[in-house]
């Protein structure tokens, strides 16, 4: 694994911005190092390297969010129910940061702009489009649907799948085609294929 990048040739300015991009460099070069060893099938290796980055990034629920697949995956896959309440635990802290970070920022536009009532409500629709990316809980929620369906529990399947669906347009386009191709089997699992015409 090169690393070069990692280290900055340019003095670090006042705000540590350079500090920064060190740190992001060298997260984004273990970041891919972890995903390689998922992909080999080196389990152990990847939660080892995810851990490092988490060191880094403490908290981070994308970072949370990979240790626990790579863990159920390093353990044999043995305790699906185990993995569902770790990642709906990850989602509601996800959904609960989400919604910290909307009321602070929220609170420090009315602080310093006039917010008429009015507009009240279109801040808040920005401030959820602002942190859509940064607090998306649509793979967490993919990763429950899967599980469910491995289960044989479709309509539990269904249920997280549906509301997925139905709010297609802000998710990645990679986990919308997962999506997609989930929901596509639950519902012909369910023996409804009339749902599946609309996906």
């Amino acid at each position: 694994m090169d690393l070069r990048d990692s280290s900055s040739s340019s003095p670090p300015n006042r705000d540590g911005s350079t500090a920064a991009a060190a740190v992001l460099s060298v997260t984004s070069a273990l970041a891919k190092y972890a995903a390689l060893c998922f992909q080999s099938r080196k389990f152990a290796e990847c939660v080892d390297v995810l851990n490092q980055i988490k060191s880094m990034k403490d908290n981070d629920p994308k970072v949370l969010h990979n240790i626990a697949i790579a863990e159920f995956f390093r353990d044999g896959c043995s305790d699906p129910k185990k993995l569902l309440e770790i990642l709906n635990n990850i989602k509601k802290g996800n959904e609960e940061l989400a919604l910290a970070s909307g009321e602070q920022v929220e609170s420090g536009s009315n602080g310093g702009n006039k917010v008429t009532s009015g507009s009240k409500g279109s801040g808040t629709n920005s401030v959820s489009i602002i942190y859509t990316d940064e607090f998306d809980t649509s793979a967490a929620s993919l990763n429950m649907a899967i599980i469910w369906f491995d289960l044989h529990e479709y309509a539990k399947a269904l249920s997280i799948l549906e509301p997925l669906y139905q709010n297609i347009e802000p998710i990645d386009e990679t986990t919308a085609l997962r999506i997609c191709h989930l929901l596509l089997d639950v519902v012909l699992a369910c023996h409804d294929a009339s749902k599946s015409a609309d996906v």
